[in-house]
């Protein structure tokens, strides 16, 4: 299960990374007229499916951080046990 965990947790960090590395910066900025045609409620698609999948892996990438923050506790805890049971 930790072995898993861990390997999932990888390959969603790279995927992470990778997204957010090569995703199109076609943000506006302050400077711009509001006449412009772009406005931030004036997204397209592919923007919007970038932006979901960001956020659904960041929360994966919580998550299972969590997961395998709780599973270390659980073993270091297990091995301090042991050892003052050993002494």
């Amino acid at each position: 299960m930790y072995k898993l965990l861990l390997v999932l947790f990888i390959f969603i960090s790279i995927i992470l990374i990778s997204i957010i590395m090569f995703q199109k910066n076609d943000d506006i900025d302050i400077s711009t007229s509001s006449s412009n045609t772009k406005s931030p409620f004036n997204t397209n698609t592919s923007n919007k499916i970038l932006t979901r999948s960001i956020i659904f892996l960041a929360s994966l990438f919580f998550i299972i951080s969590l997961l395998l923050s709780n599973i270390n506790v659980k073993k270091y805890i297990r091995n301090v046990k042991l050892h003052n049971i050993k002494k």
